[in-house]
């Protein structure tokens, strides 16, 4: 692929510094416009991303750019919908953070407009491209632990005085829930490794009595039991507080398998360092 994108990206908290620094590495795009509801200086924005970038605080200015082929939406989760639908309305590409959205017919609407457009979009379910994960799956699709029947994975998340969170995500209408804030990325990971399509659905969610959950509009910890149509269960665990998958196979098939060589995948992947933030830092 030789061609360089163009990307905008919508938003500009923590999350939006890491995916510029991930996009400019690459050698398929580069960032040269950023939204955001805050005013910004071009001069120290692209002093501190080393690229040139116009911020906009209009988003509408934005999108009639020609020139930007891509729209990244790191913005807050209720604001993905109508941005998203935008970027398409405009013939933009669109990434855009998990989750996609707080309420179902706001995916139902993204969803419509992509096949409305016909624009080519992913969501950042970045832990697919983690080592574990790699391995993982290549170990699954290689047999080496014979015929799946149950896999498990679980996510935590710290809080407390030794982690923070954004205010914003304690929100019902903001964070929606354990799963969609964080335990998505397990369920994502889940889906991924057990390659199936889902029968049924249950979920249960509780919370911890400690005060550090009190400021939560949502139950913090949740489970979730798939079924799939090939007669396999799952159970997947979005908790606010690494993961493991454990698939689980016969130990006749463990042994059949114990000697194999594990062919590792290999997959392109974009790195960015950690970066730091305040705690209270205003999100976008």
């Amino acid at each position: 692929m030789s061609k360089t994108f163009n990307v905008a990206v919508v938003g500009y908290s923590w999350a939006a510094g890491a995916h510029i620094d991930a996009i400019n590495a690459t050698k398929q795009g580069k960032v040269t416009a950023l939204w955001s509801s805050r005013s910004l200086s071009a001069a120290e924005l692209s002093a501190r991303h080393k690229t040139p970038i116009t911020p906009y605080t209009d988003l509408e200015a934005m999108l009639n750019d020609r020139s930007i082929h891509v729209v990244d939406i790191t913005s807050y989760p209720d604001q993905h919908s109508a941005q998203f639908i935008a970027a398409a309305r405009h013939g933009k590409h669109v990434i855009v953070e998990k989750p996609l959205a707080v309420k179902w017919d706001e995916v139902l609407a993204m969803k419509k407009a992509v096949a409305d457009t016909g624009i080519k979009t992913c969501v950042c379910f970045e832990c697919r491209y983690s080592s574990q994960f790699l391995a993982t799956k290549a170990v699954l699709d290689s047999g080496l632990v014979g015929k799946l029947h149950y896999g498990e994975i679980d996510y935590y998340h710290g809080i407390g005085p030794w982690y923070g969170q954004y205010r914003w995500n304690t929100k019902r209408n903001l964070g929606g829930s354990a799963l969609l804030t964080a335990g998505c990325h397990a369920m994502d990971a889940l889906l991924l490794c057990m390659n199936g399509e889902v029968d049924e659905v249950a979920s249960y969610a509780t919370q911890s009595s400690n005060p550090l959950f009190t400021p939560y509009e949502y139950r913090t910890a949740s489970t979730t039991i798939l079924k799939f149509k090939n007669g396999w269960e799952v159970r997947g665990g979005g908790r606010l507080f690494a993961a493991l998958l454990l698939p689980h196979a016969s130990c006749r098939e463990r042994r059949q398998h114990s000697r194999q060589q594990v062919p590792f995948a290999k997959a392109g992947r974009i790195e960015s360092p950690r970066l730091e933030r305040p705690l209270d830092e205003a999100a976008r």
